[in-house]
């Protein structure tokens, strides 16, 4: 093999490194073993054994929650691949960054009824992980081995992150490839956009307000905004709630901290959100789903002035109508809405 090859799963291998991977959850098998021998030849990663592959997908979610990383998990072709599934479900709800690669037959035996098989001739393992996955593919051959992997890593961990699933065949895994890794800051880019018109709506409002609040959802935990989210919330002396998922964003021994909203709510954080005179709502990271909203309560939006900060376009407005609806990763935009406040407070002598 020349300097400059690698094999496919090599390559894959190298691109996890690349991305700061330490551990891969799950349970090797006859389609994986290539992969195995990957990491092992490879260094760097260690895999960790799971009982279950629904167990795997668990502990890559998991690490990834702790870590701030990609998590990733692996599992063999048919029953160990269908397995994954909840736990890569849970990942998807919660916008968590994760890595499913799953082992295939080889594609000399697609169709005729192979051990396990779970392609498009039978139980089609990819067409399965779509509805719980931001991106589910099968590698088509050795030599999309790189496009593919960029693809699914830059999909995981970019906008609203979440999982992806790459299904690899395991006839391709050990062809050689080119061994050229491009840098994960040349594939894929930090969330760092957003509407500078709209920040500065937002903090006209905010210096407007008489009686404002913050509700504050799992975001601010994704995007690690809790210094930002703290310097706004004392900046302006702005009370501050939790969803659920949210817990821990706002430390609740502080002055300013009212709790969780939502499902469990604390009273004091019901009776602040929704009294009549909280006049600005703005809401940093959360959908406002049910069990962040006591059940949609439609005293949450009703008299107020309702800002909504968030990476993913589609929730933003969805429901509860919005006057200032912005774009963007939580840290990114407090950030900048903080130092909006700090430009407009001295215009105003203040």
């Amino acid at each position: 093999m020349q300097a400059n090859e690698t094999t496919a799963v090599g390559l894959l291998v190298r691109y996890l490194k690349g991305e700061g991977v330490k551990y891969v959850f799950g349970i090797p098998g006859g389609a994986l073993i290539h992969f195995y021998e990957a990491m092992f030849d490879e260094g760097g990663i260690t895999p960790v054994l799971s009982k279950h592959e629904g167990g795997a997908s668990f502990m890559a979610d998991g690490y990834a929650r702790a870590s701030g990383k990609i998590g990733v998990c692996c599992a063999t072709t048919g029953p160990g691949a269908t397995n994954l599934v909840t736990g890569v479900a849970c990942a998807y709800a919660d916008s968590v960054p994760m890595l499913v690669l799953t082992g295939q037959v080889a594609t000399s035996a697609f169709g005729k009824g192979a051990f396990q098989e779970s392609t498009a001739h039978g139980i089609d393992i990819v067409d399965m992980f779509k509805t719980v996955t931001k991106s589910s593919v099968m590698i088509p051959s050795p030599e999309k081995t790189g496009d593919i992997l960029r693809g699914a890593l830059r999909t995981a961990l970019s906008g609203r992150m979440g999982p992806v699933h790459v299904n690899f065949p395991m006839d391709f895994m050990k062809k050689k490839v080119s061994s050229m890794v491009i840098p994960s800051s040349r594939y894929r880019i930090t969330a760092g956009a957003f509407d500078r018109e709209a920040v500065k709506r937002a903090s006209s409002a905010l210096l407007r307000a008489k009686k404002p609040a913050i509700l504050a959802g799992s975001g601010v935990n994704i995007s690690g905004a809790y210094e930002e989210l703290g310097k706004l919330a004392e900046k302006l002396d702005i009370p501050v709630a939790t969803s659920p998922k949210a817990k821990g964003a706002f430390p609740e021994d502080h002055v300013l901290s009212l709790g969780v909203f939502g499902f469990g709510a604390t009273l004091h954080s019901e009776q602040y959100l929704l009294a009549e005179d909280t006049d600005l709502l703005l809401v940093v990271g959360t959908s406002l789903g049910e069990a962040s909203t006591c059940t949609w309560d439609s005293r949450l939006g009703a008299g107020r002035t309702l800002i909504q900060i968030d990476v993913d376009p589609e929730v933003i407005g969805n429901n509860y109508p919005v006057d200032c609806g912005i774009c963007g990763d939580a840290r990114a935009v407090l950030r900048e809405l903080n130092f909006q406040l700090e430009r407009d407070m001295r215009a105003r002598g203040e």
